[in-house]
């Protein structure tokens, strides 16, 4: 069960400086009673009459007040759901006067935070999160060294509020499956444990260790390996069942966490021993579904599918669409697996289908575009669903179907976030590629550990129709670039082996990778003693449609170039190379007057754009650049991008992080070449990140040397004969990686750390969906 809003509770414990005999100090301590006893009820009627006994300004009242108000607020939001309650205590939290202290604003932020988190709008928990930052960080520091006793206390709360928003981020990393945010926070947390156990704080660090157990529970529900969650969590009970810090509402959460943990490790005896020991306190909606769900695993395990039945129908039975985020996904995922153990594949198909159903409903319902780049991974909880229903699908040799399925969930979100400038985008596609052309899509069965082989699907989809392969692929190492043509050679045997007559007949061919696979180098696999790329021009893929046609153009080409490092210098070339090659060029600089117009209105048929890449705070997580910078005041948006009249046929980003690279599936976002791209490009070419200065350019001028001789817009070749032509010193960072580029090398060679990413990670060559 899902213990983030329980985080709130590490202020529950904060104490104040009230006289001893204190109507409103009474009541504070019975609503806490009531709180470590397991009756929200009564704990928000204590709330209310504690809210109307504070009257008057005083600072101590003015806390206490505040402090009840988040109190009512935790407890509409967490245990009792179905009131709808819990705005009204964020509305009394401002009425009392609290946004006025600058204590406690990080807890406003923070409850907001746990607010978006329950509507599943992450990139809203995660911007309010970096508020709680903002706001604290500063009025920490000035404490820091302050000797006093209420500084010292203000000092704690401070890192609790702290503790508090690390907590629900790293959960949030985990829903993602985002395992480099997950690190980054664990760690953060675990500086944070260690003061809180310095200070004697126990609870608050017992609050944190079940979230972070929570988190690890989620990796391992989608199949992601991860630490073991179980000393965490018998750390935590031990603590909500001892004198003193006894809480007998998060015991019982703990008590769920750890049968969910016996559960995934095949445990069942211990599933009913630690369920044996639930108390009597008040359960949330949300706690009682995870225990109807491990009630209904525990009873499938054991083959008692009468038993997993009448859990499924309390499960059923329990309304929790209107309370639980999701929860109708939850009754429909576990009626598939009842289903299926019942043999009854038809009704299980059904049920799959409802949950997917209810995942479009929900992305349809939502204003998607506004959540970044988190629009995409929240569906990375849910592709259990998924996995199964393709799983029976390509059970039944319906590889047609299958294919529908695994492009519908891979760019449902992507869809979403587009429908925002157009509603072409938000249709699924279904279309087939043009003669000569071949689509690879890979789609993940099910996950696996870090040293298993996973189960995928690939499907090769041609003019004539559709192929489905099951593929086991080894796990990928976290830089795909680094590695030699021998280990390189093993995902060329898992992932192109199997479509090797196709391949040999393709004119093209178009990857469309989905999760992990985006980290790998499909065009510079080794192949048929070569590299893939030398069979033919290899492209990735946008599988949504666009948003509109491109322009015409004036037949010219557009050059801007950002005033840092050797930006200018490659405008400069460019538009040389270009201008000697007949081509009408237009160089702006960075402080041009007005260096975008062209470009928004399709006044170019090129566009060369030498600028970096960034991505905002919020969305460091996702990875996916929202906007180029070119120096000064100028800056490039996606959305600025998405909403222009019309943008050039072929574009070219340099230098930049703004590639696909996981950006059209279950995990990333909406890149800035995805926006050029549904906009109406027809073609994106993509550098991902900085290299040497010199080879950056090197390729940009071979690329346009050999655009100039293949007849027009014949992109993908152009990039596929400057990728292959023999290596000179000055680009030498493109070509000397062992299995990643097309220069004779052996084993021992490595990619040094200034080699390029770029044009051998992720995406070389975007295409419109229409156009491959």
């Amino acid at each position: 069960m899902n213990p983030a809003i329980l985080a709130a509770a590490l202020w529950l414990r904060a104490t104040g400086l009230e006289p001893p005999i204190d109507p409103a100090a009474a009541l504070r301590e019975e609503r806490r009673a009531a709180h470590r006893a397991g009756d929200p009820r009564r704990e928000l009627d204590l709330v209310d009459r504690e809210l109307a006994a504070l009257a008057g300004d005083s600072p101590d009242r003015l806390a206490a007040a505040c402090d009840a108000a988040q109190a009512g607020f935790r407890v509409c939001g967490e245990r009792l759901p179905e009131l709808g309650c819990a705005g009204e205590y964020l509305q009394r939290y401002a009425d009392a006067g609290c946004l006025a202290d600058p204590l406690q604003l990080p807890r406003h932020h923070f409850m907001w935070a746990l607010h978006w988190q329950r509507q599943m709008d992450f990139a809203a928990a995660l911007a309010a999160l970096r508020r709680v930052v903002e706001a604290a960080q500063p009025l920490l520091l000035a404490r820091l060294f302050r000797r006093d006793a209420q500084g010292a206390a203000e000092l704690l709360d401070l890192t609790r509020d702290l503790a508090a928003a690390a907590a629900l981020r790293t959960e949030l990393a985990a829903h993602l499956r985002n395992r480099v945010a997950w690190d980054r926070s664990f760690a953060a947390l675990s500086l944070f444990l260690d003061v809180l156990a310095r200070e004697g704080d126990a609870y608050a660090a017992a609050v944190l260790r079940n979230q972070i157990a929570w988190g690890l529970l989620v990796l391992r529900e989608a199949g992601l390996a991860g630490a073991d969650p179980v000393p965490l969590l018998t750390s935590a009970l031990a603590t909500f069942t001892a004198d003193g810090t006894r809480d007998r509402s998060q015991a019982d959460n703990v008590r769920i966490n750890l049968a969910l943990a016996a559960l995934q490790r095949g445990a069942l005896d211990e599933v009913e021993r630690v369920l044996a020991g639930l108390g009597d306190a008040a359960m949330s909606p949300e706690e009682r579904m995870w225990l109807h769900i491990i009630r209904l695993r525990a009873a499938l395990a054991r083959g008692r599918v009468d038993e997993a039945i009448e859990w499924q129908a309390a499960l059923a039975g329990a309304d929790l669409g209107e309370v639980v985020p999701m929860g109708e996904w939850f009754v429909a995922w576990t009626r598939g697996l009842v289903d299926e153990a019942r043999g009854d594949r038809d009704a299980a198909i059904a049920a799959y289908e409802a949950a997917e159903a209810v995942l479009e409903a929900h992305a349809h319902a939502r204003n998607v575009a506004a959540y970044g780049a988190a629009a995409d991974g929240r569906y990375r909880m849910f592709a259990a669903t998924t996995r199964r229903l393709l799983d029976l699908r390509l059970g039944d040799g319906d590889d047609g179907a299958a294919l529908s399925l695994a492009r519908n969930a891979r760019n449902r979100a992507l869809r979403m976030h587009a429908r925002e400038w157009c509603q072409e985008a938000e249709r699924p596609r279904d279309d087939l590629p043009g003669p000569g052309a071949l689509h690879l899509l890979y789609f993940p069965l099910d996950p696996a550990g870090a040293d298993d082989l996973a189960p995928w699907v690939g499907f090769a989809v041609t003019a004539t129709g559709v192929r489905a392969e099951a593929l086991q692929v080894a796990p990928l190492s976290g830089d795909m670039h680094r590695l030699s043509e021998e280990t390189l050679s093993t995902f060329s045997e898992q992932l192109l082996a199997p479509f090797e007559a196709d391949i040999a007949a393709a004119e093209v061919v178009t990857i469309f990778p989905t999760d992990a696979l985006h980290a790998l180098p499909f065009h510079a696999l080794p192949w048929d003693g070569g590299i893939l790329l030398d069979a033919a021009p290899v492209q990735y893929g946008l599988d949504v449609a666009a948003c509109g046609e491109p322009a015409p153009g004036n037949g010219g080409a557009l050059v801007i170039s950002g005033s840092d490092y050797s930006l200018p210098e490659e405008g400069r070339a460019v538009t040389a190379a270009l201008a000697a090659g007949g081509v009408r060029v237009d160089h702006r600089a960075a402080d041009s007057p007005e260096p975008f117009a062209p470009l928004l209105t399709g006044g170019a048929a090129l566009a060369h754009l030498a600028a970096h890449g960034q991505h905002p705070a919020d969305e460091a997580v996702f990875a996916a650049d929202v906007q180029l910078a070119f120096g000064g005041a100028h800056v490039l948006t996606r959305e600025t991008i998405l909403a222009a009249p019309a943008v050039p046929q072929v574009v070219y980003l340099s230098a930049c992080r703004s590639s696909f690279v996981d950006a059209d599936t279950l995990g990333g976002g909406l890149s800035l070449a995805h926006a050029f791209l549904l906009r109406g490009a027809r073609q994106v070419v993509g550098s991902v990140r900085d290299v040497d200065a010199d080879a950056t350019r090197t390729f940009a001028l071979e690329f346009y040397a050999a655009l100039a001789g293949l007849p027009p817009g014949d992109v993908a070749e152009a990039w596929r004969a400057a990728y292959l032509r023999p290596a000179r010193p000055s680009s030498r960072a493109f070509r000397t990686t062992c299995g990643c580029c097309g220069c004779s090398c052996r084993d021992r060679c490595r990619r040094t750390e200034d080699d390029d990413g770029a044009l051998s990670q992720g995406t070389p060559i975007g295409r419109r969906r229409s156009e491959q």
